[in-house]
């Protein structure tokens, strides 16, 4: 896959330096510090004109330069292959566990050949966009504050006094009215104005500019992350969900340049381990409709009460009529099949809590297979075992496994569920 010049792809915990590649300046390496400063240098740390990646995949704009930063998890090169096939994995990753729509992943490799991740979400923004324009824009009333030359709604004395007192044909007054100028309508313009600012894509551009032109009526406004906690869908609003979902990604991801040197920031990043998680849970939970398995209820972050206030939360519990089997995703490469302490520390704990005689440590798989469970030593909890797994995320080495659930119950829960 050819990479367009204003695109850098790098692996997650990889450092990038202004002077190992030309297409990143000493002005990219300058705004991406300030955000870095500004995030408390969540999604990469910075030194001395370089940025070194941490945990987080996803991508980066600033200025005219895009960045992806993309999951490794293997022990392949840093070579072309391997980005196009952690690039492909992250995108079905993200689809899977519902952080970005899409007709198919097929769809999306296709406009990905000459795009990046990041214009794969302008696109899917201002597709949902669209279909909303289309449709015909919400409606609500609001409250108006005005002084007109009749009285209409309540007049607002105290001020009626302040500003009247020589123009006796007016009166301030409070009412209502019926327009599109409302928070929904507010978001998705805030989030076209910026992707104007940024979008280095003329057939976007094209696009934006033609959808700016449809929310004439519809006021800019300053939006923060109140606005979304406070923000209410119902039958008639449920449509704007999904492009309010990515307008807010747009919005509380971008860090405009106040000096004006147009060297804005737009970061959408996600927790590796989160995802790596959230994409396991869903590939086992199918596991629950299929009457051939027997397994009852499959449940992620389950949190129980501990000590005190404080509680414990195993990734993925697996319940059956035998008994629970707990699994804990680790989105990280071991050396070898030894885990540190406080992982198998942490999967003790959850054996104990939840009664399970089973617990996993599920990571990505590497170059050699799951090894077998054993028992804790201590006599009291011979009858308890942790087992040190790996997940095969791929099939034929190339596509992510579509069927990985039933990988992992064939091959490590499938004998303890239905022998016991």
């Amino acid at each position: 896959m050819s990479k367009p010049k204003n695109i850098i792809q790098v692996f997650e915990h990889q450092t990038l330096k202004v002077s190992t590649d030309p297409k990143f300046s000493a002005s990219h390496f300058k705004a991406l510090e300030r955000y870095g400063y500004k995030t408390r240098e969540k999604y990469y740390s910075v030194g001395n004109k370089r940025i070194k990646f941490s945990n987080y995949v996803g991508v980066i704009q600033v200025k005219n330069l895009t960045i992806e930063i993309l999951p490794k998890a293997d022990n392949t090169d840093l070579n072309e292959a391997s980005k196009d096939k952690w690039h492909d994995a992250l995108i079905s990753m993200l689809h899977e566990c519902k952080l970005i729509k899409l007709d198919s992943i097929l769809n999306a490799r296709l406009k990905l050949k000459s795009a990046s991740i990041l214009d794969l979400y302008f696109d899917v923004f201002l597709t949902e966009t669209e279909r909303i324009v289309r449709q015909g824009f919400i409606k609500s009333y609001r409250k108006v504050s005005e002084n007109l030359n009749k009285v209409k709604g309540k007049i607002q004395f105290t001020e009626h006094t302040r500003r009247n007192y020589l123009h006796k044909e007016k009166f301030f007054v409070e009412h209502k009215v019926y327009d599109v100028n409302n928070k929904f309508n507010q978001i998705l313009l805030k989030a076209l104005i910026i992707l104007s600012g940024i979008s280095n894509n003329p057939a976007y551009n094209i696009r934006i500019k033609k959808l700016l032109l449809d929310f004439e009526r519809v006021e800019e406004t300053n939006i923060t992350s109140s606005w979304f906690t406070s923000l209410k869908f119902n039958r008639n609003s449920e449509r704007y969900k999904a492009a309010v979902t990515l307008a807010k990604l747009i919005i509380l991801r971008y860090s405009p340049d106040l000096k004006g040197g147009n060297e804005n920031v737009l970061a959408i990043m996600f927790d590796m381990n989160i995802l790596y998680e959230n994409y396991v849970y869903r590939k086992l939970k199918v596991l629950e409709s299929d009457s051939t398995i027997p397994i009852t209820k499959v449940r992620a972050q389950n949190r129980n009460p501990f000590w005190g206030t404080r509680g414990i939360k195993p990734d993925i519990i697996i319940e059956s009529e035998s008994g629970n089997y707990v699994i804990d995703t680790k989105w990280k490469i071991l050396k070898d099949r030894k885990p540190s302490d406080s992982d198998l520390k942490q999967i003790f704990v959850y054996n104990l809590h939840y009664e399970s005689d089973l617990g996993i440590l599920l990571y990505p798989k590497m170059s050699f297979e799951s090894a077998d469970k054993k028992p804790y030593r201590k006599e009291i909890y011979q009858s308890k075992y942790c087992q040190v797994a790996f997940a095969d995320l791929f099939s034929n080495g190339e596509l992510l496994d579509k069927k990985l659930g039933y990988s992992l119950y064939k091959d490590l829960l499938r004998t303890e569920i239905e022998n016991t």
